[in-house]
Formats: structure tokens, C-alpha cells, sequence
């Protein structure tokens, strides 16, 4: 893996020169590789507004709209007419209808939510809006979806049936025939419906801010950058979230062994999440948005237990299904730019992870498409070089409904025409990546010396917190460490523990390398090495030590 590393420390702040470094200039210097580089960035960046105090224009939300949508909901309401708030199957569609069906039912409306299975299919069905028009639904309120659903719209409109739509993805080139479209790419899908439930009138028991924490899960499961407006959503809502009410979201974390004082982003990311996502992707998505809004303790230990099993389940035919994509692709000519699997065996409910870990793995896009008779699905991943969605649309003429982001997308293909798709979408793939080095590449925020690190200085950095997507955790690089102890540990020997110390010091740190068990071979005291890392704290027994998170060694 190549380093690329973004800055330097000026040299009479570096500790070779035997002067300590100001933490100041080091959180400026890390600012900077983000982006944020003028005194009113950082100020804004270290200390975001709260939550209620961002306007439509800070998200880039049109307020004719939100008004406009604000409205019709109302003389719903006062009309007692039937809404439909029509969902996705994900984390984020999943919180998303949560805020705006419970917003509704307290305002009193005569209201449902709906979120398809995956066999349905992603999005606005043009079947499913028959079947809601002859149960004389009048209004159907989109989340996470719906902003390239022409047709179905079209279709809503012929039968009587009002759509406002909200939602985050990249709009199409025609202007939709919905009533309101409450849209923006800035934030999550449950953002923009968390910004149109913020306009409605409250109930008395219901205050702005308080589904910051759902708000909260679904800005970090869905990964959009954790800079600008979603920062502050993130910043001020995982307080929310570590103390909310919500029995279910209670009993999930439970079943994934956090406790909730100390839940962060990488809690939501890697345990949370994936489980709210397991119904969608192998039951009912339903299960999941009962979770998060039931009041009731049993129901909700019940549910919380069985999407818990649920996502063990996920998580084998996850790896199996790696496993076996990969040893296809590397079969295949893996000199191509993009890697394009599909086989008849593939669950379309973890088609998206697969394409996820490839992507991750050989540095280049992914499509991994579950093969049906007819149709087939397909869910694609990219690196940062290339914009899937745009490979994607080059194809439509070949393609069902679709849709999706730069890096992550989704469609639907007749199964005969998948082999003209692979070819095509190769051929794009080829010309655009053509100068693009996609050979892996480690980003390290700068180089320092460990007599450097301590406890405090790894506390000074808690003001870029919280960290995910656009805002990653520092990396660090330092050079000519020893190696006092090494060993491999957890399950199958997978992963590295070190213990390193400076040149010409007698301290020393303890070091983790997740899944680099393999490389225990390769280290020996007698070598030197460079190593990059992110700081840790680890807790143990009401000891509190730094630690080092490796993430490659040279």
C-alpha cells in the first residue's frame, strides 16, 4: 500500500529538533488536509450551530417547497384523508419514515407508513400506487426515494393521487409532476424528511429536536459526509441518541453488547446499523421500523432478539458470498477496470456489501448483480475516481428503474441483457480510469515521533470528533519504531497486537492491527519499521491507556 502523505510539521515544532510541537498547529494541519483551511471554516467547523438553528437555505432545501409540502399535509389532516408515507428498506429510509409517520399520527392524521420488501424493489411501484389509489389514499409522502420516479408519479397524479417527495439522491434531467419535492444531496434521506417534519406544526407532547437521534443513525449509516449541516446533526445527536427512550433502539443495543453512554459513530456504523439493515435485506424492513417506534418493552425485546439472529444470518452469507465472487472475479480478467459478477445463487439483499468488500479489496468499482429468471438486480460500489451513477446512466436504454450516488448506485436488467451491460459498462470504465492510478493508497494526515503521544494530546483531538465520512480520524505516521512484542490474536489468528517503543526511549505503547495476523511472520525485533495508525483509548478495568490502531506497517 502506497502512504500519501498530506503535510509536514514546520521543523522547530518537530520533536527531532528537540522542541515539542504546539497541538495547536497540529489540529490546524489536519483541518487543512480536510478542507477547511479560513479562520470562519474552523470556527464554524470546531463549533457547528445546533441543529434547530439550521435553515432550509443552509441544507440547500428550496422553502417554496417545504411550504408547499407543509401545506397539502395539512389540509390532509384537516380533510382526514388517507397518507401513505412510502419508505426504503434501509437505515436511513427506515429512520426517515419513522420521523414523518410519527410526526403525522401526533398531528393527528389519518396516516400509514409503507416500506416494499426488497422482492418489490426499491422505490415508487406504479402497481403499489394502484392498489393505495382503490384504498382511496389521497397523498403519498416519499422518503429517501422517489426523485427520478417520472412515470409513477405521473401515474399517482392520473388517480387522484397527490406525491410530495423527499429525498437525497441525484435528480434526473426532467422536472418531476409531483406536488412538492422537498430534495437536496446535502444531507441523508432522513435529514430532508426530519426538515419537513420540523415545519409542521408540533403536538404538545412532541418538541423540535427530539428525533435527532433517528435523525442521528441515519446520517451515519448512510455515510454522507460528516462536515457542514450533517456535523452538526451528528455533533449534537449522538447526545440524543445516547440518552433516547426509544424501547427498541434500547433493547438493540443491548442485544449488540454497547453501552449507551459512550455510543459513537463507530457503534451506529458497525453494529447498529447493520442490523436495522439484516430485515430489509433477508425479511420484512417492517420489523425494523416497528423496532425503532414501539412503546412497547416486550415488543421490543422480541423484535431487537430476532433482527439480532437476523443479522448473524447476514453476516455468514455475507462472507460466503465474498468469498465466492471473488474467486470468480479473479478467474475472470482481472486486468479489467471495473469488476462486473453475477450468478443465480446471489441474495439481492447483500448484492451491495458484496460489491462493497470488492471494491475495498482490488481498489477499482463493483457490480455484483443477483441473477432471476427475468430480472435480475444489480448493486454497484466505486472508488472516489470514478462516478458510478454516471456509468450507470450510460446505460439506461439497457436498464429498469435505477438509481443512486457517485460511489454507490443500484439497478434493475433484464437477465438477457446482462452480459451487453458487463460489456458496456467495461468499455465506459476503460476510458474513464484510463490515467487513473486505482492502486491502494493510505491517506496520512502527518508524521510524528511517539515520544510525542500521550493522553493529552490524543484528548486535544477530540475537537474534530465526530469523525466518519469526510472527516476521518487522523492518521499518523512514525519512523524507525521497535518492536518489543509481537502476537497473533482473536479468532483464527486474524489480527496483529505489537508492542512498540521509540528509538532511544523507554516508552512504550501497546498496537493493534486488525485483520494483519498474517504479517506476524514478517516482524522481527531486530527490524526497524514505519508504521501508520489512528490513537485510541482503550479501557480496561477503570484504566484508561492510548493505543495505537495500525492501519499499515513498512
Amino acid at each position: 500500500m502506497k502512504w500519501k502523505i498530506l503535510s509536514k510539521l514546520k521543523t522547530q515544532n518537530f520533536s527531532p529538533s528537540r522542541k515539542k510541537f504546539k497541538t495547536e498547529e497540529i489540529i490546524k494541519i489536519l483541518l487543512a488536509n480536510r478542507g477547511i483551511k479560513t479562520k470562519k471554516e474552523m470556527e464554524e467547523f470546531l463549533h457547528p450551530p445546533k441543529p434547530e438553528e439550521l435553515t432550509e437555505k443552509d441544507v440547500g432545501i428550496k422553502i417554496s417547497q417545504i411550504k408547499k409540502a407543509a401545506e397539502r399535509i395539512k389540509q390532509a389532516i384537516k380533510k382526514g384523508e388517507k397518507i401513505i408515507v412510502y419508505g426504503d428498506y434501509d437505515t436511513d429510509g427506515i429512520c426517515g419514515t419513522a420521523i414523518l409517520w410519527e410526526t403525522l399520527y401526533q398531528l393527528g392524521a389519518n396516516v400509514l407508513p409503507f416500506i416494499p420488501s426488497r422482492e418489490e424493489g426499491y422505490g415508487l411501484k406504479t402497481e403499489r400506487i394502484e392498489r393505495m389509489a382503490q384504498e382511496r389514499v389521497k397523498l403519498i409522502i416519499t422518503v429517501d426515494q422517489g426523485i427520478v420516479a417520472y412515470q409513477q408519479i405521473e401515474q399517482a397524479k392520473n388517480l387522484g393521487v397527490d406525491v410530495i417527495v423527499t429525498d437525497h439522491h441525484v435528480p434526473g434531467e426532467k422536472n418531476l409532476p409531483a406536488l412538492a419535492v422537498v430534495h437536496t444531496i446535502r444531507l441523508c434521506g432522513a435529514g430532508v424528511a426530519w426538515f419537513l417534519a420540523k415545519s409542521l406544526p408540533k403536538s404538545a407532547n412532541k418538541k423540535i429536536g427530539e428525533e435527532l437521534d433517528l435523525v442521528t443513525l441515519a446520517t451515519i449509516a448512510d455515510m454522507v459526509p460528516l462536515l457542514g449541516p450533517n456535523r452538526s446533526l451528528v455533533k449534537y445527536g449522538l447526545e440524543k441518541l445516547r440518552h433516547t427512550k426509544r424501547l427498541g433502539l434500547l433493547s438493540l443495543f443491548d442485544f449488540a453488547g454497547i453501552k449507551k453512554e459512550s455510543l459513537g459513530v463507530f457503534e451506529v456504523s458497525y453494529l447498529i446499523s447493520p442490523r436495522l439493515n439484516a430485515t430489509g435485506r433477508l425479511d420484512d424492513p417492517m420489523d425494523s421500523l416497528r423496532l425503532i417506534c414501539t412503546q412497547d418493552e416486550k415488543r421490543a425485546i422480541s423484535l431487537a432478539q430476532k433482527i439480532d439472529q437476523q443479522n448473524r444470518e447476514r453476516q455468514n452469507l455475507t462472507e460466503k458470498t465474498i468469498l465466492h465472487a471473488r474467486e470468480i472475479w479473479l478467474k475472470q480478467d482481472t486486468q479489467e477496470s471495473l469488476i462486473f459478477v453475477a450468478h443465480e445463487s446471489y441474495q439481492e439483499g447483500i448484492v451491495g456489501l458484496v460489491a462493497g468488500k470488492l471494491a475495498e479489496e482490488f481498489c477499482r468499482p463493483a457490480i455484483v448483480v443477483s441473477k432471476g429468471g427475468e430480472f435480475s438486480r444489480g448493486s454497484a460500489r466505486s472508488v472516489k475516481e470514478f462516478n458510478i451513477l454516471e456509468a450507470i446512466r450510460s446505460c439506461a436504454d439497457l436498464l429498469g428503474s435505477h438509481g443512486g450516488h457517485q460511489k454507490a448506485a443500484a439497478f434493475v436488467v433484464e437477465t438477457n441483457k446482462i452480459e451487453i451491460l458487463k460489456e458496456r459498462l467495461n468499455i465506459f470504465a476503460k476510458e474513464n480510469l484510463k490515467d487513473k492510478d486505482l492502486s491502494p493508497t493510505l491517506l496520512v494526515d502527518l508524521e510524528l515521533n511517539l515520544n510525542d503521544l500521550n493522553q493529552a494530546f490524543y484528548e486535544d483531538l477530540n475537537c474534530l470528533e465526530p469523525f466518519g465520512e469526510g472527516n476521518p480520524q487522523p492518521v499518523f505516521v512514525s519512523r524507525k519504531v521497535k518492536i518489543v512484542e509481537a502476537k497473533m490474536v482473536g479468532n483464527g489468528n486474524k489480527h496483529l497486537k505489537l508492542v512498540v517503543t521509540p528509538s532511544n526511549s523507554n516508552l512504550v505503547f501497546e498496537a493493534i492491527g486488525f485483520g494483519m495476523g498474517e504479517i506476524f511472520s514478517q516482524i522481527s525485533p531486530e527490524k526497524r519499521v514505519d508504521i501508520a495508525y489512528n490513537l485510541l483509548l482503550n479501557e480496561w478495568q477503570g484504566q484508561k491507556r492510548l493505543q495505537l490502531r495500525i492501519r499499515d506497517i513498512k
